[in-house]
């Protein structure tokens, strides 16, 4: 009984020791992983990678037009990481200054028009008026 227990401890030591590697490894990979408890840091790697495919070859829109989506939406959750993060991300994309900046006021109209809509309690009838759509 004895040697059964020592074998399932060092399995078990093992195991950790391997996971602990592993995890260390995420982290040297990406110190964002570090964001994540560490049961689950693996699979929010996997995730994170297939998120940046967004802004890849791979997807619908051009790297610079997600980036400049990215800087719109940072800006209005005011997340000073993400923003400086997607500025840097956009300009290596081929972003311009112009192009960012517009990108910001798009996101600051749907803000301040969302706030008069929703504050003055517009209704949807006159709101699908406005917008053509004949519901």
């Amino acid at each position: 009984m004895k040697k059964l227990f020592l074998l399932l401890l060092l399995v078990s030591s093992y195991t950790f020791s391997q996971d602990k590697s592993s995890y260390d490894e995420l982290l040297e990979k990406n110190a964002f992983n570090s964001m994540y408890p560490e049961f689950m840091a693996e699979e929010a790697a996997e995730y994170f990678d297939e998120f940046n495919m967004l802004f890849s070859d791979k997807s619908p829109i051009s790297a610079k037009e997600a980036r400049l989506v990215a800087i719109a939406v940072s800006a209005a959750l005011r997340c000073e990481y993400c923003i400086a993060a997607q500025v840097e991300f956009a300009k290596n994309d081929g972003a311009t200054d112009e192009e960012i900046k517009a990108a910001i006021q798009i996101a600051g109209e749907i803000q301040r028009f969302s706030t008069l809509l929703y504050g003055n309690e517009f209704s949807w009838d006159q709101f699908n008026k406005m917008i053509g759509r004949d519901n």
